[in-house]
């Protein structure tokens, strides 16, 4: 390894043996190593004998002998060109995007070995280092070992599975990448005496199953000439196309779809996969959060959603540093979607996946049972608010939102009223600056001096003299004012004084004279009156909490605010219940998931406001015959909570020995990447139980009115 010639000769020796090009070098390559003098380095690096001081050891510190795809995708990361699109994607992610998509029956489909005319193949138009593909090819390799008693299949029938594998990536490093690291496949399927006594063991892969250049070329050049029968990746989030072909796919969406938002590159890549698809094949492709949660995207997400089987679309939204190795915290959502036309009972799985400590270890996702939400496809096309309607609980949310946007909002007020509003001044960026005469040197209210006891006038400063880019008027600092700080709590206060300014982060409304002061107190009052049904409200309709930012919200936000003619929300029951747990507990649970109060704390002390709740729902149907409570039955990390339609109580002998079972109940292993957290309503004669986990966020009341609504649709199934 120290010696450059000596490196060479081995690499061609190991390039005649064992073919493929994984150990091919170029003339400059060769010339390099030949006069390299950095090689006794590196040796002493792989040969791993040697402490960070110098100091020579007996041992390894470590090895290379067991190289993984997934280390192999994060070094290239570390030396990619282009690291604002090409991300590495972690393992474990990569691992449960799969498992949607090559469900064995589908492996089965795949593997038909027999009828050339028919065998489909496993794409992945942004292959990058090949992490998809070698998880992929791993997969097809287990699934002919389970179809062949599990015995081990033959170099001829490990190079066939090869084949069915295809990638293609604009950067050549990439691709020479993908080739090894499915070489390196291939050899982990093998016994060391088998690769000891191959002779060309690696078939040519560069640029005849995984190529170099755009995808949107190879779809014009109809590079892959094998059908495809399943795409998978994670497109560059990007608003430049980047390259011709991609300008001609774009300018071909335009005429039969019409504008693709923004020129987001990873819709074009959606779209185009989709049309590569094989009838019946399927897709799992990660997109922004803007797919989802950017009401410029509605156009595009209706039609795909109209066009197309969309399956599932899970949310990772909540999930912060899924893409740490990368340097980002990119908020992302999986769409599965099969290229078919969609049954007219498709409901679309919204699975919204929380913080975990597994998810920060990479070793896994977690998902419960009351995150899991089922869409009718009319629902999810028409209603653009449900999606963050189901990340407060979903169902009964959306209705609240529904009838609030209904009131006129504090931005038609004013505009009624003649009032200027808006955000304050806008500091200038890169030297860009406007005349603004009427802020500088003037008073300056901080955003932060906008508290929950509202403005703190000892923290009002004077603005100094910087580049402004946006000034607006002297109207809009001058009192009467409400000024509201963009913040999800709505801090908020009047401001009668004297001319005073501020900045973007606070909108202000703005009377037109003194005469206008009371109107604007009233506006006031009303806020710190209706402060938590508003909270609620931003929470499920902001266009930039949870997905750009943790507890900030927009200008946008704060002038949608409902302000009703009678200045009376009317909220009734339900949606009080629903207003407190969406202030007291969703908007942690959605940022901080496990570390928040509805996971952390026990929910043992909330079972009779649950109950309560849930008696309530239940006996409004069932009047004669009343369903009552009985006495909970506890153990470690679960509780059970029974029920019963008259007279009776349960016998809980033999209790204990159901210990062992609960876990097995409860959470359900899917592979080796995804747990989910499940809960039982057993039905036993005039008997219900409600069986578990005993964290907070299972006993809460809004949680106890979806319970019964669950619970009196499994009566009227059962006709009782």
């Amino acid at each position: 390894m120290a010696d450059g010639p000596a490196l060479v000769r081995l690499l061609d020796h190991l390039e005649a043996r064992f073919n493929g090009h994984v150990f091919t070098l170029s003339d400059e390559d060769r010339a390099t190593l030949r006069a390299s003098r950095q090689l006794a380095r590196f040796a002493q690096l792989i040969e791993g004998k040697q402490e960070a001081g110098g100091q020579l050891t007996l041992w390894q510190r470590y090895s290379f002998a067991d190289l993984p795809a997934e280390l192999i995708s994060h070094i290239y990361q570390l030396f990619v060109k282009d690291a604002a699109v090409a991300v590495y994607t972690p393992h474990f992610l990569v691992r449960l995007m799969l498992g949607e998509v090559l469900s064995w029956e589908h492996l089965d489909q795949l593997n038909r070995l027999e009828d050339e005319d028919e065998v489909e193949v496993i794409l992945d138009p942004c292959c990058g280092s090949g992490i998809f593909l070698v998880e992929a090819y791993k997969r097809l390799v287990l699934h002919w070992r389970s179809r062949h008693g599990w015995t081990r299949p033959s170099i001829a029938d490990l190079r066939g599975l090869l084949n069915r594998v295809r990638g293609i990536d604009l950067e050549e490093g990439a691709v020479e990448l993908a080739a090894f690291s499915l070489c390196l496949a291939l050899c982990d399927a093998l016994k060391p005496e088998e690769i000891r006594a191959s002779d060309n063991l690696f078939p040519e892969l560069k640029e005849k199953t995984i190529h170099t250049g755009c995808f949107f070329e190879a779809r014009e050049k109809q590079a892959i000439k094998e059908r495809v029968g399943v795409v998978v990746g994670n497109p560059p989030f990007s608003s430049s196309l980047g390259t011709p072909a991609a300008e001609r796919a774009y300018d071909r969406y335009q005429k039969k779809h019409g504008a693709l938002p923004d020129k987001q590159l990873a819709y074009l890549f959606l779209h185009e996969s989709m049309e590569v698809l094989a009838k019946g094949g399927v897709l799992a492709m990660l997109q922004q959060y803007n797919f989802l949660y950017n009401q410029q995207s509605l156009n595009f997400r209706r039609k795909f959603i109209e066009r197309w089987n969309v399956r599932e679309i899970l949310d990772f939204i909540s999930v912060r540093g899924l893409f740490q190795k990368s340097g980002k915290d990119t908020k992302v959502v999986l769409v599965v979607a099969a290229a078919t036309q969609p049954p007219p009972e498709r409901q679309i799985l919204h699975a919204t996946f929380r913080r975990s400590g597994r998810v920060d270890a990479e070793q896994g996702f977690d998902i419960d049972y009351y995150d899991l939400h089922w869409l009718p496809r009319d629902l999810a096309i028409g209603k653009d608010a449900v999606w963050r309607s189901d990340l407060l609980g979903g169902g009964r949310v959306l209705d609240f939102v529904d009838r609030l946007k209904k009131f006129r909002t504090l931005e038609q007020y004013a505009e009624g009223q003649g009032w200027d509003y808006g955000e304050g001044f806008i500091e200038g960026a890169r030297g860009v600056s406007r005349p603004a005469a009427h802020i500088i040197g003037k008073p300056l209210l901080p955003s932060e001096a906008i508290g929950e006891a509202g403005i703190d006038a000892s923290a009002i400063t004077v603005a100094p003299d910087k580049p402004i880019e946006g000034p607006r008027s002297e109207k809009r600092f001058t009192p009467p004012m409400l000024l509201v700080r963009e913040h999800c709590d709505l801090p908020h206060d009047v401001w009668t004084e004297n001319y005073l300014t501020y900045k973007n982060k606070v909108v202000g409304i703005c009377g037109s004279s003194d005469d206008d002061a009371a109107a604007i107190l009233d506006i006031g009052k009303w806020l710190r009156r209706e402060r938590r049904a508003l909270k609620a409200f931003v929470a499920a309709v902001s266009v930039r909490l949870f997905t750009q930012k943790a507890t900030t919200l927009s200008g946008v936000d704060v002038l949608s605010l409902p302000y009703p003619e009678r200045v009376s929300l009317d909220l009734g029951p339900h949606e009080e219940i629903l207003v407190d747990d969406i202030v007291d507990y969703y908007r942690d649970l959605i940022r901080l998931g496990e570390g928040s109060a509805a996971m952390k704390q026990c929910g043992i002390r909330a079972l009779p406001a649950y109950v309560d709740t849930y008696l309530q729902q239940v006996n409004a149907v069932y009047k004669k015959n009343k369903l009552r409570a009985l006495e909970p039955r506890t153990w470690p990390g679960v509780v059970c909570q029974p029920f019963i339609f008259g007279r009776g109580k349960v016998d809980w002998s033999g209790a204990e020995e159901l210990r062992a079972k609960l876990d097995a109940l409860l959470r359900e292993q899917r592979g080796s990447g995804l747990t989910v957290t499940r809960i039982a309503r057993i039905y036993d004669g005039p008997c219900i139980y409600l069986l578990k986990p005993d964290r907070l966020r299972y006993w809460l009341r809004s949680i106890a009115l979806r319970d019964a609504d669950e619970t009196l649709a499994d009566l009227w199934d059962q006709g009782f």
